[in-house]
């Protein structure tokens, strides 16, 4: 892996902060390609390499842009799932009998991969993109966890405070990490699921590949950074 080169400083950084990982959701479905990939892959590799993978956005619609539009990248959050998005992906595929939900902790040094970007905020939010940038510098990094954030969207603005928030949970719980091209399955450290029926169903599913990293995680699923 190509680090910045300042991978020290940010090095320090996670380690003052207490950031373990980095998570990423995906439908259940989704494991079958990334366990025979071996890695999680950018949906322009997706494409490139026309690997078939369910993709949420495709029918579920929402008002304002919320995917950044470089296909190369993959949106991760640091040390909790971003429960705005992933709330409305659970309601609205709660019909849905194909789609469970899974959550992955994936290691924290792709903060300090080369390429990797930040954003204080959903990084397809375009005021954010103008104004305040989606960029991979320490400095960037730093602005997620800043004691006070704006947020404008299309819905108007609204500032976030940290108040008692830990150390390791940036501002705004939107933020994202993004990862250029691919993570490596064995950079992913554990595959969360709500409860042990959809666990034992994709345990099932993988009988052929190592499940070991495979747990019971309600806590991830919840709606409450603690």
């Amino acid at each position: 892996m190509q680090t910045k080169s300042d991978y020290k400083e940010f090095q320090i950084e996670l380690l003052d902060r207490g950031i373990e990982y980095l998570i990423h959701f995906t439908p259940t479905i989704n494991l079958l390609s990334i366990f025979e990939q071996e890695r999680i892959l950018s949906r322009a590799l997706l494409e490139k390499f026309d690997i078939n993978q369910t993709d949420i956005y495709d029918y579920i619609e929402f008002t304002d842009n919320i995917r950044y539009d470089d296909k190369r990248y993959i949106n991760l959050s640091i040390q909790h799932p971003n429960d705005f998005l992933f709330n409305k992906f659970r309601q609205r595929t709660a019909g849905d009998l194909y789609i469970t939900w899974c959550v992955l902790k994936i290691d924290s040094k792709y903060i300090y991969q080369k390429d990797t970007l930040f954003s204080v905020t959903n990084a397809a939010n375009s005021y954010n993109k103008i104004n305040v940038g989606v960029t991979g510098d320490l400095s960037k990094f730093k602005k997620l966890f800043a004691p006070s954030i704006t947020i404008v969207n299309s819905y108007g603005s609204r500032l976030l405070n940290r108040k008692s928030l830990k150390s390791n949970y940036p501002t705004d719980v939107q933020a994202e990490v993004l990862v250029k091209h691919e993570i490596l399955l064995e950079d992913i450290f554990q595959v969360c699921f709500n409860d042990y029926l959809d666990m034992a169903a994709a345990k099932a599913a993988l009988n052929k590949f190592d499940t070991s990293k495979f747990v019971v995680d309600k806590n991830i699923f919840s709606n409450s950074r603690v």
